[in-house]
């Protein structure tokens, strides 16, 4: 499964030339449509024999796990290759992220990281005073993960002492009813973390969940909301699913407000290419913030695998001309696997371009 635990250990490999084999393929598409792509890579490689080699090799792998791919064409498919670091990968997508193919220093991650981006998996509780069910929705599937039944009893219209110790226990019920989802929510995050939490059903359990909560899970709640009494699973879900998206959109304005307060004030912030590389490479960079539109050149040295933003003729680290054309948000992308940094792609908004396009939180 592409996770991101998987694309961790692809980030981790890196080489000093071209010799990792990428590619993304939509399930409509004829794989004929990569013949031309390989063969224009194939030309544009004539000058480096030792590169063009690791490509054909790598190539060779790569045609392998596409024609298996073939006789189960749902959804899209990436594929990791490398001749020289024995890298052959390939995992299924939940969803086209358009027909790309890169030679490149490392694997080419930035789709799959977008990808896992848009689809943090996220926890979802149906209920009602009678039943819980707890969800988890992840890119590419929706797992129950368990049951809680409630059994509460409705309110009553009677008076006096009776009522009261009836409200008592009712109370008591709604209590035990909610600790008990938040037990299962709390288990449940521990053995499949979760980013958000939606909870779906009448207010008062809602709200008794919503108490019951740890405070941290409680911090991943990003919304509520009631569906008719007769809908099925299927609409609680759905109605989950434009929560969740809107909790991501909040998270990312959240992400750049804290930015924007570091800068004005602390300074544990860093704002452009230039700036949010030179933090990562530090490993001081916490989260990273990139308008998903964003693109930034940089160079990587053969010599010593040094990278910066720019198109210098020489490395700056060794005094190499030996260098080499990257993409610098490919470089972000898998120099926060490597440092443990988060990094968010957001859609475009005007504060973001006017910083650069990209932005860091700072540790230190």
């Amino acid at each position: 499964m592409l996770n991101a635990a998987t694309l961790r250990d692809l980030a981790d490999l890196a080489g000093p030339e071209r010799a990792f084999l990428t590619v993304y393929l939509d399930a409509s598409d004829d794989p004929s449509v990569l013949d031309a792509r390989f063969s224009r890579i194939r030309s544009l490689l004539a000058d480096e024999p030792e590169e063009l080699e690791h490509f054909e090799e790598s190539l060779s792998l790569a045609r392998e796990m596409i024609e298996a791919h073939e006789s189960t064409p749902d959804g899209a498919l990436a594929v990791f290759a490398s001749w020289g670091a024995d890298l052959r990968r390939a995992y299924a997508l939940p969803e086209p992220v358009g027909t790309k193919v890169w030679m490149g220093d490392a694997p080419y991650l930035r789709p799959a990281y977008e990808l896992l981006d848009e689809h943090e998996t996220y926890a979802v509780v149906v209920l009602d005073n009678e039943k819980a069910r707890i969800y988890l929705v992840s890119a590419d599937e929706v797992d129950e993960e368990g049951r809680v039944r409630g059994d509460v009893k409705n309110r009553v219209k009677k008076g006096g002492w009776s009522q009261k110790r009836y409200a008592r226990r009712r109370e008591k019920q709604i209590e035990t009813y909610a600790t008990e989802i938040a037990d299962g929510l709390a288990a449940l995050d521990a053995e499949r973390p979760f980013a958000r939490l939606v909870l779906v059903g009448s207010s008062e359990p809602v709200q008794a969940v919503t108490a019951a909560l740890r405070t941290d899970l409680r911090d991943k709640l990003v919304g509520s909301t009631s569906v008719d009494g007769n809908a099925s699973d299927a609409d609680a879900l759905e109605a989950a699913a434009g929560l969740a998206e809107e909790g991501e959109r909040r998270s990312e304005q959240a992400l750049w407000r804290s930015i924007r307060e570091q800068g004005v004030g602390p300074g544990l912030a860093a704002f452009g290419a230039t700036s949010v590389w030179e933090a990562l490479r530090a490993a001081r960079a916490e989260s990273v913030l990139v308008d998903r539109e964003a693109e930034f050149a940089g160079t990587k040295c053969r010599a010593c695998e040094h990278v910066v933003h720019g198109t210098p003729s020489t490395c700056g680290a060794c005094g190499s001309k030996d260098v080499f054309p990257v993409d610098l948000v490919e470089a972000v992308t898998e120099q926060a696997a490597r440092t443990g940094a988060e990094v968010d792609f957001a859609d475009p908004f005007d504060a973001l371009a006017e910083a650069g396009g990209i932005a860091a939180l700072l540790r230190y």
